[in-house]
């Protein structure tokens, strides 16, 4: 049994994990490597938390439609370029202005993280996500 608790231990975690990271980076999901197009990915927060993130590309609309999430803008090189909480409400010229930004930024893509159950825990998300100044 012991053993077994082992195997699955060395399974659960990776040893970059253990490392906390200078900046968040992306570790896709092994569960949807064999997929075509990318719909989820899981970013490593500085803290090495795991947070797992819908794709989209930079034009779709639906990327800035979810309320209560944090939004990532990702650019080629898979790196987040700036990062925010989409807010309760989803205020739809604000979110249109930052796609802008974030677009003349160089990113590509938006990635969401609805996971975050409730204002702190998107605060705490934004902090361990958002790329450093």
């Amino acid at each position: 049994m012991a053993a077994l608790a082992l195997r699955y231990r060395v399974d659960l975690f990776d040893d970059e994990a253990l490392e906390a990271p200078a900046a968040a980076r992306e570790m896709p999901l092994r569960s949807t490597a064999g997929l075509t197009g990318r719909r989820f990915t899981a970013w490593r927060g500085r803290s090495g938390r795991r947070f797992v993130a819908s794709v989209f590309a930079l034009s779709d609309e639906h990327a800035l439609g979810f309320t209560d999430a944090v939004l990532l803008a990702v650019n080629a090189e898979r790196r987040i370029v700036a990062a925010r909480d989409s807010g309760p409400f989803g205020v739809e010229a604000a979110l249109m202005r930052w796609r802008q930004a974030v677009a003349q930024a160089g990113a590509t893509e938006i990635h969401v993280h609805l996971l975050a159950e409730d204002g702190v825990s998107r605060r705490a998300a934004l902090l361990d996500l958002m790329p450093e100044v």
